[in-house]
């Protein structure tokens, strides 16, 4: 649970958040001056504040419960259709340093990055495109159940404001209100549920969704799709070895595409299920036997640029990553505008709770082939 800022009760122990975003119109550039407003989960206000001439936020704010924390941010600017976000803000101790410590009471500082968020302009209606696709074969969905909730991420159960039907070529559309949404998918017999954004535009948005087959609860199925550019984005996963092999990690991606890979087929229990080189993905992935694993890394990397300190390609490729994870609500992240980067790790999942802590981090230099940077 979330405080107002300085409002943190002589006893308490919790964590000092510094929670910070961005907002960006809806070609990706930076907007300055817009109003972020800050409540829980339950509609109590947090904070409010204005973006910078980089379009970022930051905000302190206090929190006395580890994971299970939400924060809605409603977003406004001049000549933009408002937007909303909702954002889960899971903590870790491991990531925290001690901040005061006084009789009876102990405070600790972490910081956590949200997605960044995009606003339509203001426009009398919006219009998106799109296309429902098998993360497993690339092939088109047809027949999948679509409802359109208003909000980047809205929560499960909010009431849909649209619903459509994909076609024999997987394509759908929608209309409404300028700005972002996410289009959930209906459970059916050959998938499981799914969720990915969908940004209405005056001028005509355009998307494409995933869906799984039906997870175990013991299983983890993650799978990445992006535009026509770059060519080559690779899915990466990393995460402990299962016992009764050496210590370490492993890492899973198009080049190391089985785990165990020195055992009969039979008993691997991770795979790349479908990898792509020529733009668009998906990649898909899949684990098994999770039970006794810590932490699961997921991580995208641009394969086109490595040497290219300047690019940009990753977060202009609109790229989003879909989580399935056993019978947990499915998730998903989209690229934030403007990173010059050429690895996204936009999450890592600990598994023996269940929980996704969202780490958003973007970085340059990394060698593919090197385990420890995924």
């Amino acid at each position: 649970m979330f405080w107002l800022i300085g409002c943190a009760q002589e006893g308490l122990e919790g964590w000092w958040v510094d929670v910070h975003g961005r907002v960006v119109d809806e070609a990706g550039a930076p907007l300055s001056g817009a109003s972020v407003t800050l409540v829980t989960g339950e509609g109590a206000a947090v904070a409010q504040v204005r973006t910078n001439d980089e379009g970022s936020w930051r905000v302190p704010l206090y929190g006395t419960e580890l994971d299970g924390n939400v924060l809605v941010g409603v977003i406004s600017a001049e000549g933009k259709a408002e937007g909303r976000a909702t954002w889960e803000v899971n903590l870790r101790s491991p990531e925290t340093t001690t901040l005061r410590a006084g009789p009876g009471q102990t405070w600790y500082t972490t910081a956590r990055r949200v997605s960044t968020v995009q606003l339509a302009d203001d426009a009398a209606i919006g219009s998106v495109s799109g296309r429902v696709v098998d993360a497993v074969t690339g092939a088109p969905v047809a027949g999948a159940a679509l409802s359109l909730q208003a909000g980047w991420n809205a929560p499960v159960g909010d009431a849909a404001v649209d619903s459509a039907t994909s076609s024999s070529d997987g394509t759908f559309s929608f209309t409404g209100a300028p700005g972002m949404y996410t289009v959930t998918v209906a459970e059916g017999t050959e998938w499981g549920s799914a969720r990915f954004p969908a940004l209405l535009t005056g001028s005509g948005g355009t998307t494409t969704g995933m869906v799984a087959p039906p997870m175990e609860a013991a299983q983890l199925f993650a799978a990445v799709i992006w535009g026509s550019t770059p060519s080559d984005l690779d899915l990466h996963l990393s995460a402990p070895k299962r016992s009764g092999f050496s210590n370490g990690q492993y890492h899973l991606w198009a080049e190391e595409p089985v785990h165990p890979e020195d055992v009969p087929e039979e008993e691997q229990d991770a795979w790349m299920l479908r990898t792509d080189s020529d733009g668009y993905g998906p990649e898909s992935l899949r684990v098994d036997a999770l039970a006794e694993r810590g932490d699961v890394r997921l991580s995208v990397f641009d394969n086109d640029n490595v040497s290219d300190a300047t690019t940009e390609a990753l977060s202009d490729s609109g790229a989003v990553l879909q989580l399935w994870f056993g019978e947990d609500i499915p998730r998903y992240w989209q690229v934030s505008p403007g990173e010059i980067a050429t690895l996204w790790h936009p999450v890592t999942v600990d598994v023996q709770t269940a929980v996704p802590y969202v780490v958003e981090e973007y970085s340059f230099g990394e060698d593919p082939h090197d385990d420890d940077a995924f």
